[in-house]
């Protein structure tokens, strides 16, 4: 599950900070104002761009969530199960 989140994660740094850079320093835009529009931009961007990776982390989370449930199943089984006599 890390990988997927790590990828995720960084490709929304990625979009901010091209998105702070074009603002800022390409278009003139103060550094407070130039932040604010960064991260909606970067917020609205990774709605479409980032689609894809998203759906992976989604899915890592639920495969993870199934995992533990499976284990924590197993593991109260076998204390469940009476000792061989």
């Amino acid at each position: 599950m890390l990988r997927p989140l790590a990828v995720y994660s960084l490709l929304r740094l990625s979009l901010f900070a091209i998105a702070y850079v074009v603002l800022a320093l390409l278009v003139g835009l103060s550094a407070p104002i130039a932040l604010v529009l960064a991260l909606v931009a970067s917020a609205l961007g990774s709605l479409t761009l980032l689609r894809p990776q998203r759906d992976e982390v989604a899915q890592a989370i639920v495969r993870r969530r199934t995992e533990r449930a499976e284990a924590r199943e197993r593991r109260r089984a076998a204390l469940d199960d009476p000792p061989p006599a």
